[in-house]
């Protein structure tokens, strides 16, 4: 088995080749990702302008992977979804 490993700002990504399989594993730690989230919420709204969600690499990543980080009203799902809550600014239905 062989890993090549890249650090960067607590996000992790790794290739680890195996019985000629290569596999991607991303983790990344959030925690800076969720404190500015909560200082996003306690900032004034624009009118015309509204900063909605802070998202992680990590979620990027997958979106990419995955095929739907263009996808607009995927996003919107994505951002609509309770279980991703934590990453919204602003609460309200997109």
């Amino acid at each position: 088995m062989r890993t090549l490993m890249s650090v960067r700002d607590g996000f992790v990504s790794q290739l680890i080749t195996e019985d000629d399989k290569t596999v991607a594993l991303s983790t990344q730690n959030i925690d800076k990702t969720l404190k500015y989230v909560d200082h996003l919420k306690d900032m004034p709204v624009g009118k015309n302008m509204r900063h909605v969600a802070e998202v992680p690499l990590v979620i990027w990543e997958k979106a990419v992977q995955e095929g739907w980080s263009k996808d607009q009203n995927a996003w919107k799902k994505w951002l609509n979804d309770p279980d991703n809550k934590v990453f919204r600014t602003w609460q309200g239905k997109l």
